[in-house]
């Protein structure tokens, strides 16, 4: 069974202004380590999927960061869409690609901006996820799995996935049980209900399935996409692969592929995981993650303090002093400043509607 990467490496990061910019997204930044997220999330997966099975999708904005950051990814598993709507389109296309190359593979399908607190479990989960994923259900058909995140807070920046009792495979560490229902983003009373009932986890955006399974999930679900399929596999690695897919992409509303697909699947298994995790979907996610002790200040760069607690700082070339302040994050980049709330880190995308007013 031969094990395939598709990561997907397209989106803006507008949170996390003034590190990241258009022109520079998260994927890039180096936020919990010295790497930069992309390469760490091609890293953690290399002693797993040699890097001739890791395919890597995001748009010509950014494909040549992309193999900057990774100059050893064969320029023929980088795939550029020709627009960014959302994953469900995204792993259509790169699923396709895949197929060409290695059939029915099992496909890992991961996000190039998170961060895990222990590789080596990754690869574990990982690995028993391939060989479920490879092992039909009682119906016949192959599963569909997602990594869920057992969940250590009440938490409603993420969707919430529920498992049954249905233990369908189980190893030393992990189990796949048969989904119940997905949640999307529930309020904070809703989300504090899933905690106290169990059984509930939080959505990771990591998934893993066979290319035939996958594809076939398209087929019964959204046919009218299934319809153009055929069309984009007989063009790829030719000319006419831009337009074909450009074609796709413009006549289709995108979408996530838990929407679109998942929630619609009566093959859906979930993994729990309980090693740290985090989608760092904003400051206040990167501080949790990073955060050993709840009264310490943590800091990048050139800082100092006095009667402050709780806070995140990351500096480039000035100074930065707290003085009796906390619960804040104070980012300095390229000659921009950002003092925030860390309650307030939704509200990062607002400064830049703003700044983009102003500018025109």
């Amino acid at each position: 069974m031969k094990i395939c990467a598709l990561i997907m490496a397209g989106g803006e990061g507008k949170r996390f202004w003034p590190l990241s910019k258009k022109s520079r997204p998260k994927q890039f930044l180096s936020l919990a380590g010295e790497k930069s997220l992309i390469r760490q999330t091609v890293d953690r997966i290399l002693p797993l999927i040699p890097i001739d099975r890791i395919y890597i999708v995001t748009t010509e904005l950014y494909a040549d960061q992309t193999l900057e950051h990774i100059p050893e990814l064969p320029q023929q598993n980088l795939i550029l869409e020709p627009d960014g709507k959302n994953t469900a389109p995204c792993i259509a296309y790169g699923t396709l690609k895949i197929k060409k190359v290695y059939d029915d593979s099992v496909t890992v399908v991961l996000p190039a901006d998170h961060v895990i607190g222990d590789d080596k479990a990754f690869r574990e989960a990982l690995s028993f996820a391939a060989d479920v994923a490879d092992t039909k259900l009682d119906n016949g058909e192959y599963p569909l799995i997602t990594l869920g995140v057992t969940p250590t807070t009440a938490e409603t920046g993420y969707g919430y996935i529920k498992g049954t009792d249905d233990k369908i495979a189980s190893s030393e560490n992990y189990r796949a049980l048969r989904i119940e229902k997905f949640t999307e983003k529930p309020d904070l009373e809703t989300s504090i209900s899933f905690i106290d009932q169990g059984g509930y986890y939080w959505n990771s955006g990591i998934f893993i399935w066979k290319t035939s399974s996958i594809i076939r999930a398209f087929s019964d679900i959204i046919p009218k996409w299934y319809k153009r399929f055929d069309e984009i596999s007989k063009n790829l690695s030719s000319i006419s692969e831009v337009g074909a897919v450009s074609k796709f992409y413009g006549e289709i509303s995108g979408g996530s592929i838990d929407k679109l697909i998942l929630e619609h699947s009566e093959n859906t298994l979930v993994i729990p995981i309980s090693f740290p995790w985090s989608d760092v979907g904003n400051w206040k996610a990167l501080d949790e993650f990073l955060r050993n002790e709840e009264n310490e200040n943590i800091v990048r760069g050139n800082a100092v303090s006095i009667d402050s607690s709780k806070c995140l700082v990351f500096g480039a070339d000035k100074l930065i002093a707290l003085v009796g302040v906390e619960n804040i994050v104070v980012v300095e980049s390229e000659g921009s400043i950002l003092v925030l709330n860390k309650e307030r880190s939704q509200d990062v995308k607002k400064v830049i509607d703003e700044i983009n007013k102003t500018r025109k």
